[in-house]
């Protein structure tokens, strides 16, 4: 029977860990995003920082100047959509706790996550095919719905798996 409950404690400490590892590289994330635009104010070594930022940053985002959020008359990091994408991201792995167990390895119904991908398919088609432009807000919606379902999947996923490599790796040291 102990070995039971040092099992279970392990594997709650492990999605403890998981839990933290994603809302901590979630908010270092969204820090850098809203730090871009302060660092290029302050010009100097700041400034050659910033720019490497906005490099970086550039490979996951278009960083169009008119889609984008502004901070100190400098572009954030990324767009509007995907500030909101991180933020939204952020918020729901927040308060993922409020209604999930942190060990829960079981995710919502998939057509939550189908709707908010057809929701923000919709904006980006329609735009991009000319039938009706999507804006500021629609991009800015879209991305926050869209980032804040995600987590619901991505927790328990991982969750799951770095349980089941514990495991394995925890069966194969006392073999």
């Amino acid at each position: 029977m102990p070995e039971f409950h040092e099992k279970s404690l392990s594997e709650t400490d492990v999605s403890k860990k998981v839990y933290f590892a994603i809302l901590s590289l979630s908010l270092i994330w969204l820090v850098l995003i809203l730090l871009v635009p302060v660092l290029m104010d302050s010009g100097g070594v700041p400034e050659k920082i910033s720019s490497f930022l906005y490099l970086f940053f550039s490979k996951v985002c278009h960083q169009q100047d008119e889609r984008s959020f502004h901070l100190l008359d400098h572009k954030l990091g990324v767009c509007s959509r995907c500030t909101l994408i991180y933020t939204g991201f952020f918020i729901g792995t927040a308060l993922y706790p409020i209604k999930y167990s942190l060990s829960n390895t079981n995710t919502p119904a998939v057509w939550i996550l189908i709707s908010a991908v057809i929701i923000l398919f919709f904006d980006v088609v329609l735009d991009s095919a000319g039938i009706s432009a999507n804006t500021f807000y629609s991009r800015s919606v879209t991305g926050f719905i869209i980032g804040f379902i995600l987590p619901l999947y991505l927790i328990p996923g991982f969750v799951k798996f770095f349980s089941e490599v514990h495991a394995f790796l925890r069966n194969k040291v006392s073999t």
